[in-house]
């Protein structure tokens, strides 16, 4: 499901680097830098810094997704080079091939995302050895983890995905949001737009969700909610960026908004109790947590965390991971080292 791949920049392609300034410098040969970078379905960040474990945060850089079932491939690799450029200016070094580089990024589970991926590295001479996996992977190489337990994200999508001691690993969820993203913002959203329209077609009660969204769409009533939502440029975003409203205080006793929180905090339970139990995880197994919805969310995140309780008997070892990307650098680090 992961794949671990080394390139060498192909010298043939006559890319040079993107910045060529004057002023920026060029980092010396030691210590060696790395890359990490996160990338999902609405942002991309990259962080630049030295291969020292405690070596200093050199430079930052972000952009929109590259996620390319969500935005294309085009759009998905020229977010990654517009990150990586961002992180050396931010640094003040002149964009250069690093050794080693580590993208942990949504959808990259299949061979053929990871393949357009690692072509564009070579063309863009990233760094001498490269690695694609999926955003999952990351989180449990955050914080020193060990790289054991199960990664749950719900950000703008949703996956699950572990690794045990024997280094097997599973993943549950993840189908895109056609075929799933169940507890994810894009899938909140969606539920907060039919409560709306359903309750406006007299098939169930009213909501409080109404005028808070139809302003949020910026439109006037329930009929625009069509042209809204299917004429948008991007609408996985567009719907991904109601699930707010179904955490304002304000829609706290409402029936419909209740359900859809609760439904949605037992599918991610589940999800992670499927890949525990495939990889023959026993509770209190440990859990990293990321993505916008668990990070920004502190009652859904603990709705989510006493679900996963409720059906393991016991409750996870819980580490909250709020920047995904520092795995893909400790991942960048392992790679240098690595035979």
């Amino acid at each position: 499901m992961t794949s671990s791949s080394a390139i060498t920049p192909n010298r043939a392609h006559g890319c040079a680097p993107l910045s060529t300034l004057n002023h920026k410098q060029m980092m010396p040969a030691n210590p060696a830098l790395i890359l990490g970078i996160d990338g999902g379905g609405t942002k991309t960040v990259a962080w630049l810094s030295t291969a020292d474990p405690d070596g200093p945060l050199l430079g930052q850089g972000h952009a929109g997704p590259s996620n390319q079932r969500a935005v294309g491939p085009v759009l998905a690799t020229q977010n990654l080079d517009l990150a990586v450029q961002l992180a050396f200016d931010n640094a003040g070094l002149e964009r250069q091939t690093v050794p080693a580089a580590c993208l942990g990024l949504a959808g990259a589970d299949r061979q053929a995302d990871r393949q357009v991926v690692l072509q564009w590295a070579e063309h863009a001479r990233l760094a001498e050895r490269v690695r694609v996996v999926n955003d999952a992977v990351p989180l449990l190489s955050a914080n020193h983890g060990s790289g054991i337990g199960v990664a749950l994200i719900a950000g703008t999508g949703s996956l699950a995905w572990g690794r045990n001691a024997a280094g097997q690993t599973a993943r549950s969820g993840g189908w895109g949001y056609l075929l799933g993203d169940e507890g994810s913002a894009f899938a909140l959203g969606t539920a907060a737009i039919k409560a709306v329209v359903m309750a406006a077609d007299g098939r169930s009660s009213d909501t409080t969700l109404r005028d808070p969204l139809l302003q949020a769409l910026h439109i006037s009533s329930t009929a625009d909610i069509v042209t809204a939502v299917y004429s948008a440029d991007i609408p996985r975003a567009v719907i991904a960026g109601l699930a707010p409203l179904l955490f304002q205080p304000e829609h706290a006793a409402d029936v419909a908004v209740q359900s859809i929180l609760q439904q949605a905090a037992n599918d991610l339970a589940t999800m992670t109790i499927s890949v525990a139990r495939q990889l023959q995880l026993v509770a209190p197994f440990p859990l990293a947590l990321t993505g916008s919805v668990l990070l920004h969310q502190p009652q859904y995140r603990q709705a989510v965390i006493q679900a996963i309780t409720d059906l393991s008997l016991a409750p996870p070892r819980v580490s909250v991971v709020p920047d995904a990307v520092a795995g893909a650098l400790q991942l960048a680090r392992d790679l240098l080292l690595s035979p």
